[in-house]
């Protein structure tokens, strides 16, 4: 399966050749000359170990936030790997500085698969909002450390480079400021858009039962809407096909 979107690099050389192999994401990395020491990898280790009965000589990936490396496994200890470096992957430059703003779905688990599947799918920055609509009104940061969890799965599941920002916003202006806004709800702006070549979009998704008129005052006059046609989507649905056809160009920042 090959897409040309300027989003996906399916085609690299990384892709083609590590897409059979493990990969792991881990931020705390060395590189010594043509060793890679992975420090403070307990999880690493026991999928090592107990799940994929490594030995040395076992050839995985491993990447951090820069870089991603095909290494051969030498040792371990209780706290670190100790692999050759068999060849070093460059992060490619971001294609897209765009992003997208959720309201607070009503139940976790919700929350928690919108953000695998965009995790999956190569998101760089999701915020969170409080909608007027939403039964969730706050944020809690022990959700934080669970989500991170997903993600960190996700990435490795899809072969992603970065791991994706998540931010919970209370007030919009900041966003507003930042990005122009164009939602994807039943109701569609009349007044003339023009985009702005200052600021990337980002891609509002509402509460179920949709976005108020307090709501749409909040992103002020410089919003665009589009309607997402006759089905009336899950919320979690509409995120994810958004997302996937924004990342393979059917919607795209000059639109």
């Amino acid at each position: 399966m090959h897409f040309k979107s300027d989003f996906l690099y399916w085609e690299s050389d990384f892709y083609v050749f590590c897409k059979k192999m493990q990969l792991f994401f881990h931020e705390n990395i060395q590189s010594k000359g043509e060793m890679l020491i992975i420090k403070e990898a307990p999880e690493i280790i026991r999928q090592l170990r107990k799940v994929l009965r490594a030995a040395p000589g076992y050839v995985f990936c491993v990447q951090n936030r820069e870089k991603r490396w095909e290494v051969e496994l030498q040792n371990w200890t209780d706290k670190e790997i100790s692999a050759r470096i068999v060849k070093q992957y460059e992060k490619p430059n971001p294609q897209s500085q765009s992003a997208m703003l959720i309201a607070l779905p009503n139940k976790q688990d919700k929350l928690e698969l919108i953000v695998q599947k965009l995790t999956e799918i190569w998101i760089q920055t999701l915020f969170l909002w409080a909608s007027e609509r939403s039964v969730v009104k706050s944020f809690s940061p022990n959700k934080q450390e669970r989500l991170h969890k997903i993600m960190q799965e996700a990435l490795e599941q899809s072969r992603g480079w970065e791991m994706p920002k998540i931010e919970f916003v209370e007030d919009l202006k900041e966003i507003t400021e930042q990005y122009q806004i164009f939602v994807f709800d039943l109701k569609e702006n009349q007044q003339k858009w023009e985009k702005s070549v200052n600021k990337p979009l980002i891609w509002v998704i509402g509460p179920e039962w949709w976005l108020t008129e307090k709501d749409y005052a909040q992103f002020g006059n410089e919003w665009r809407g589009m309607h997402l046609g006759e089905q009336v989507l899950r919320m979690e649905t509409a995120a994810i096909v958004w997302w996937w056809l924004i990342k393979q160009g059917k919607v795209n920042d000059s639109y």
